[in-house]
């Protein structure tokens, strides 16, 4: 794939970062490959693997070309947003509370401890 791209475009395939990324994701990976051969067993090379992954942004960019995957895909990328600040609300409102009742419960249920409330537990 990146080397077709490279063969069509030419000088001007290195004025796009994304293809700037595709190549030294595919050369490392293609060094690496070349070196397990050579040398054997190596440590794991995880990172680049996942760096395989920015290669999935292509993808995002070519669902952004229609219209209607545009559309789908700011609303769900807007919804995304709105969920994470949700979770950080419930989180800092649990908190709260958490911290409220303890320092409100806490007194009550250590006289009712004092007063042997608790024995047969």
């Amino acid at each position: 794939d990146v080397f077709v791209r490279l063969w069509v475009y030419r000088c001007d395939f290195f004025r796009n970062r994304l293809n700037c990324l595709d190549v030294s994701v595919v050369s490392s990976d293609l060094f690496s490959l070349g070196l397990v051969s050579v040398v054997g067993d190596l440590p794991s090379f995880t990172v680049l693997r996942v760096c395989r992954l920015f290669r999935l942004i292509r993808c995002m960019h070519v669902l952004a070309l229609s219209r209607e995957l545009h559309l789908m895909l700011t609303g769900f990328i807007s919804a995304m947003k709105a969920m994470f600040w949700a979770s950080i609300m419930l989180l800092s409102m649990l908190t709260l509370w958490s911290i409220l009742a303890v320092e409100l419960l806490h007194p009550i249920n250590a006289r009712l401890a004092a007063q042997g409330a608790y024995q047969d537990c």
